[in-house]
Order: structure tokens, then sequence, then C-alpha cells
């Protein structure tokens, strides 16, 4: 059987999207460029009413390229499997845990397989179990859109067990027990939930022999990592796989501000393969919006959070998502966000036009800032996000960096910094997976244009 997977939504869809091929490799069937495939799988997003819509689209774009089946999953088809399974006789809806939701869609490819020619069932839900500590694999997976803290790009697939990236994901968690009155997240995922550390360690060893030495944890709400083996929090698990032979990098994809905790500050400050990068979701510079959003912290909280990291990490570049024209969101509040980025020092915003999500707290709130006006805000967010990233970047200018090259091209090769910095330099100044010295002498676009350096002086 050959057979395609997407993704949409965040780090932790793409994950769940990773289990499902590498399941499907290890079945012995065929990953497929999409026109060729027998099967097509997607992994769904329900983050925004507008994701969910384009996860129906994507099963009507699969269908259009005439597979025999459309096997779908997660966040939106554990909201609302029906709507995916009315869509053609040829869906097939998978809900519940992402680790059996990949065996389940292994098994109903095997059948599949074993009838060659024959209409496929009607869409029907698969019932999940127990989470299983099964392992997460990169590759050809195609990322179709974009939620708060997620990015999503394209990658091209090697034979399993070959990773295709120099960066990998962990899934170390899973849930969210915070209950934010715009999120529906909860209530397709459950409450929050850690992997052993022990799978997470096997795993990343795994991915480092595969040829992944960058390796980035992520979870719906990764911060609540807690070992149920040896009650390690996600400070300390990070150290342990950051002290794994042949690792050279360890990240996080998001971390929520009531999380940074000692140890994830110690696991910074002692362990050089630590990446000194948070992405830390604010959402709004105001408390009373803050309040409405059922957020845990106050303004104050999140500087003063920051102000610690940066007291014990000075050279840490902090990142944030901002959801901006929230119900209860007028122009002081906003201005009081602006002002928060600034002292902060956030080098970068994802921004977001708030939209109502049914089945949420704050669908009850209304929808109450007006389209042009959230438009407007999201530029000038956007617009100061801009000016704080080129000044990150300039200040670098002269000086030296460690990348490591994760893209190779006739015209270029490019890679991240420690701090999550784009860097481009000439073509082979270094190998994909090698870290390379080099010295910043261009802003560019979205990065930095620099050379290799020579020895230090």
């Amino acid at each position: 059987m050959r057979f395609a997977v997407k993704f949409l939504g965040c780090k932790v869809s793409q994950a769940d999207a990773m289990l499902a091929r590498r399941a499907l490799l290890q079945a012995g069937h065929e990953e497929a460029p999409e026109e060729l495939a027998d099967v097509h799988v997607i992994n769904t997003c329900c983050i925004t009413s507008a994701a969910e819509a384009k996860s129906r689209q994507s099963v009507r774009r699969s269908l259009k390229r005439g597979p025999r089946e459309v096997l779908v999953s997660g966040c939106a088809v554990n909201l609302s499997a029906p709507t995916f399974g009315e869509i053609d006789p040829r869906v097939r809806t998978f809900v519940g845990i992402a680790e059996e939701v990949a065996e389940q869609i292994a098994a109903a490819a095997r059948a599949g397989a074993a009838r060659p020619g024959a209409a496929a069932a009607p869409g029907a839900a698969a019932v999940a179990g127990a989470c299983a500590d099964l392992e997460h694999d990169v590759g050809p997976l195609r990322g179709l859109a974009r939620s708060p803290g997620g990015e999503h790009r394209r990658a091209r697939g090697q034979a399993p067990g070959a990773e295709t990236r120099t960066r990998g994901f962990l899934k170390v968690q899973d849930g969210c027990d915070c209950s934010c009155a715009y999120c529906i997240i909860p209530t397709v995922r459950g409450g929050a939930r850690s992997r052993p550390a022990s799978g997470v360690l096997g795993e990343a060893r795994r991915r480092v022999a595969g040829g992944q030495p960058e390796l980035v944890m992520t979870g719906i709400s990764v911060g609540d990592y807690r070992d149920p083996e040896r009650g390690l929090e996600l400070g300390e698990l990070m150290a342990e796989v950051a002290r794994l032979p042949g690792v050279e990098r360890v990240r996080l994809s998001s971390v929520e501000v009531i999380h940074v905790r000692d140890s994830l500050l110690e696991a910074l400050t002692g362990e050089p393969n630590v990446c000194p990068h948070l992405h830390v979701p604010l959402q709004s510079g105001d408390n009373g919006v803050l309040e409405a959003m059922g957020r845990h912290y106050t303004a104050e909280q999140y500087l003063d959070t920051i102000a610690t990291l940066r007291a014990a990490v000075p050279q840490v570049n902090v990142t944030t998502d901002v959801i901006v024209g929230f119900p209860t969101e007028d122009e002081a509040a906003f201005e009081r966000t602006l002002e928060l980025i600034d002292a902060a020092g956030i080098t970068r915003v994802h921004v977001f036009p708030y939209s109502p999500r049914p089945g949420t707290v704050a669908e009850a709130l209304g929808d109450r800032v007006a389209p042009e006006e959230k438009k407007r805000r999201a530029r000038e967010l956007s617009g100061r996000s801009e000016v704080r990233s080129r000044h990150h970047r300039a200040a670098k200018l002269g000086g030296r960096e460690r990348v490591l090259v994760d893209k190779l091209a006739d015209t270029q090769v490019s890679g991240y910094t420690e701090d999550y910095t784009r860097c481009y330099l000439p073509p082979g100044a270094g190998a994909r997976g090698e870290l390379v010295e080099v010295v910043c002498e261009e802003i560019q676009a979205d990065g930095i244009r620099c050379r290799p350096a020579g020895p230090a002086p």
C-alpha cells in the first residue's frame, strides 16, 4: 500500500502525524507522493474554527487526487468526527490518543492492502485506549496550517529509521490542565500527562544515531512535564537528554511562563547543549484581558519571570505569542501589550487575530472587536515585532556564532544559531548536521548573512 501523510496545526500535530507515518512504514507500506498514494493520512487541527475548516478542505483536496481511502485523525476529528466522516464514503475517522490511533491507522491500511480495489468503509470512529510508548519519527510530512506557537516546514523522506532533518521533535507530554477561556485543546486532548523519561531518552538515542543532533522537546503543555517513573521535571529531563553522546543541542518548542521553574533555569545555565531560546506565550499585556482569557499570571508576573530568566541567562532569546482583538481588549489594553513587549525585550511575536472558538468559555463573550480593527492591531504588533527582530540580529553583526547547518542548496547553506536565529552561508560552507563557527556580516529579511570564521583570535 502506498501512502502519503499530511498534518495541520502545531508541532504536536506534526509529531502525531510522524507516529502514523512510522507505524505505516513499520507495517511494510511504501511512502509516495500524494498523487501516487493509495491512502492519504491527515492529522487535523481545531485550534480555531478556521483551522477546523482548513482541515476539512484538506480532506476534500486529497479526495480529488483519487486515493482509495483518506484516513483522518487529530484534534478536529476528536472534536467532531461525523463532520469528516460525512464528507465522502472514502473517508475514515480515527478518534483518540495519537499513539493508539497511529497503530489503528496502520491496521486499517493493512486491511485495505489485503483487499485491493475494494471500496472504503464509510467514516466511522475508532476507539482509542491507553497511551502506548511508541517512538516518534520525522519524514516527508506536509504542514498545511499554523496555530499559536506552531511552525511547519516541508520535509522530504527516506527509508524508515533514516532521519530526514537535523532537528527532531521529541513529544514528551500531551494534554493540558490550564483551561484557557479561548482554547478547545483540553476538550480534544484531555488532561496533562507525561511520557516516561526512559522512553524519551531511548528515542533521543535513536534519533541521534539516525542523524539528528538537535532535539526539540514538545508537548501541548510541555512545562507540565513530570516523569511518572522518577519524578523528573522538564528541566531535569532536558539536562539528561543534553548529556547523551552525540546530542549537540536541546531546545524547547514553547513553554508557559508559569512553568519557567528553577530546574529549567538550571538546565539553561548548567548544560551547554541546552539552547538559550525560550518561546514564552504572552497572549496579552493587560491584566483584565489576561483574567478574561483565563490565563494564570499577571503582566507583572510575566515581566518578573522574564527578568529572572535574563538574570540567570543573559544571552537568552525570548519570543512569544499574542492574541489581538480578544473581546475584552480595548485600545488601552492593546497599548499595554505593546509596552510589555518592549519591556520584556521580546525579539519576535507570533500574532494571532482572535476568532471565537465554539465550545469554549470565551464564546459567550462574542466577537466585539471589528475585523478591520483586529487587522490594524495585528499589523502594528507585527511591525513592532519586525523592528525588535532586526535589533536582535543587528546586535550580532561582527560577532561569532555557532550554526548547525540544516539546509543545503546550490546557492547557499543555512542553519540556526543556539538562540534560534537563522543564518545564511556560502555554498559548501558546511555539511548538513555540521556545527560551523561563523562571523555575522549582514542582516537579511529573515536572518543574517554570514561567512565561515577563521581561527579565534
